[in-house]
């Protein structure tokens, strides 16, 4: 009920230049403050196409509208409402979930979804190839010729033959990945797979997993999302396949699926459901004999023949198979997959490439070779620091050597790096970082106006939510014997006053309410700017 209101009412986001009139013209004050012209045309083009009633589309009535509000907004301020530790709770954690939506670079973010969206329309059938190699080691001429020596045999031979003569399920593993989407591999591996034909190798890639050659065998059409159940029966047990096979025989002379998974199946995790495993696509299982089956199946409580995985037998159940949704109704669970994936740091970087342009900056400092000098090899920083030297200057904030000094000292335990000047670069790019989004974060307001608005209408929202409980919805809903008094008083628009009871009330609401407005504009001062309402009626005709 109450984001119902806040979006019914003033929710807007949405910038718009304007015409004829200033944004910071004033349009119309309640007891000397404020309200710009620009607010209200904001939010009447933000609103409009939700108001049902036609009459509120008129300016002049929806002006009337929104000095109802901003009176009511008086009132509660005059009342100190803004200042009740429930609302201030409420409202911190609001500001907080809206501020991290604004800390990311919306471009890449969006371009990032669409390309996810259109991958998980197709899936890629991979072999693939890793040496495995310490992802801070350089030294890698060695390596990086014998993949290419691998390639060359994979160009030319099945994946099977080389998983033959050279895998060792150690530092060199080849392996059939069979088909897969987006968000089933590491982000790099998917762009190099979507990115390389059919029938092609590609040439060698280094992960933080080492490096890599992949060979694209086939894509085809998304399969979508499958929901299955199994029985299993470990193979590491004896009878393993008979008994698999005489639960199929139960199952085709009638038995229940899931009765028997409950009872008899040896997974788990899954028995206790009846079997019942979570949605998925392919490519997330790592038995491709396994997936096969299942999509193999096509109608709803279809039970498959037993299949051999390298951990067991199968009897599997199709309950549904569900296509790829549009991406409107997919948007959430991508960005969701995104934030969770290594695309994150794409987003990340490009973010803080964002802010180093804004603030004029780099992470480029003459000073960290200094650091170099002082710093021991234990990572403690020697006395002889000159802590008030200036570092940098970030907006209107200086860090001298002691702020970076004692960001070291603080985060020496997650030095993974080897090279003393590799950890001290990326230390001091972390400590820009670090201070760049403090220093955005703090000067949200001025920096982004979309955040301030939003910010601002769900203050005045908040506020207005609480106002409107005390003095409307808790009095009308708890005051039967006024209410019982207005039934009577327009008893012939309803029925019956049982029958009735919904409406009487939400009548009594509005009741309540007008003569609330009524004797707020008796008690307040409003003044109207008759010559910028003229300029906005004229704007918004155009």
């Amino acid at each position: 009920m109450f984001r119902a209101y806040i979006y019914i009412v003033f929710f807007s986001f949405s910038l718009l230049s304007f015409s004829q009139f200033n944004e910071t013209d004033i349009l119309f004050s309640v007891n000397n403050e404020p309200v710009l012209a620009g607010e209200f045309v904001r939010v009447y083009n933000k609103n409009i196409d939700l108001v049902e009633d036609e009459s509120q589309k008129d300016v002049d009535n929806y002006l009337q509208l929104y000095i109802n509000y901003k009176l009511k907004l008086s009132y509660a301020y005059s009342r100190e409402l803004h200042k009740n530790d429930n609302y201030r709770k409420e409202l911190k954690k609001y500001t907080n979930q809206l501020k991290s939506t604004f800390l990311t670079n919306k471009v890449t973010e969006e371009k990032l979804l669409l390309e996810a969206y259109e991958r998980t329309k197709y899936e890629v059938n991979v072999s693939h190839v890793l040496i495995r190699i310490e992802e801070e080691d350089n030294d890698t001429i060695g390596v990086y010729n014998n993949i290419l020596n691998l390639r060359k045999l994979l160009l030319k031979n099945h994946i099977d033959s080389l998983i033959k003569n050279h895998h060792n399920g150690k530092d060199l593993i080849i392996e059939d990945l069979g088909y897969f989407s987006a968000f089933k591999m590491i982000y790099k591996f998917e762009n190099v797979a979507y990115n390389t034909r059919i029938g092609e190798v590609s040439m060698p890639f280094r992960t933080r997993f080492g490096y890599h050659i992949l060979k694209v065998s086939d894509k085809r059409n998304s399969l979508g999302e499958i929901n299955i159940a199994h029985i299993m029966a470990y193979k590491n047990k004896p009878g393993s396949k008979e008994k698999i096979y005489s639960l199929y025989d139960s199952i085709e002379k009638g038995s229940n699926f899931e009765s028997l998974a409950i009872k008899y199946s040896e997974d788990k995790k899954t028995s206790f459901k009846g079997g019942k495993l979570n949605p998925f696509t392919s490519g997330q299982f790592s038995s491709i004999k396994f997936e096969n089956m299942a999509f193999s199946l096509n109608k709803p409580n279809e039970v498959s023949s037993p299949v051999e995985t390298k951990d067991g037998w199968h009897i599997i159940k199709l309950y549904s198979k569900n296509k790829l949704k549009p991406i409107g109704e997919m948007k959430s669970i991508l960005l969701n997959k995104i934030k969770r994936s290594s695309r994150s740091s794409i987003i990340s970087n490009s973010f803080y490439a964002m802010l180093l342009d804004k603030y004029n900056l780099n992470y480029e400092n003459k000073n960290l070779k200094y650091f170099l000098s002082i710093i021991n090899n234990s990572w403690k920083i020697l006395d002889t620091i000159e802590e008030e030297k200036n570092l940098i200057k970030i907006h209107n904030k200086n860090y001298n050597f002691s702020d970076f000094a004692t960001y070291i000292e603080e985060n020496k335990r997650s030095i993974n790096l080897k090279n003393k000047e590799d950890v001290v670069f990326k230390m001091y790019k972390d400590f820009i970082n670090k201070n760049l989004l403090e220093t955005y974060k703090d000067n949200l307001e001025d920096e982004n106006l979309e955040y301030k608005y939003i910010l601002k209408e769900y203050k005045e929202g908040l506020l207005l939510f609480d106002l409107m409980q005390e003095k409307i919805w808790n009095v009308a809903s708890s005051d039967s014997i006024n209410i019982k008094e207005f039934y009577q008083s327009n008893k012939s628009k309803y029925s019956s006053f049982d029958d009735n009871m919904g409406e009487i009330i939400s009548d009594y609401q509005d009741f309540l309410e007008n003569n609330w407005i009524t004797e707020l504009k008796e008690n307040n001062s409003v003044i109207i700017n008759k010559k910028i309402l003229k300029r906005i009626k004229k704007s918004l005709k155009k």
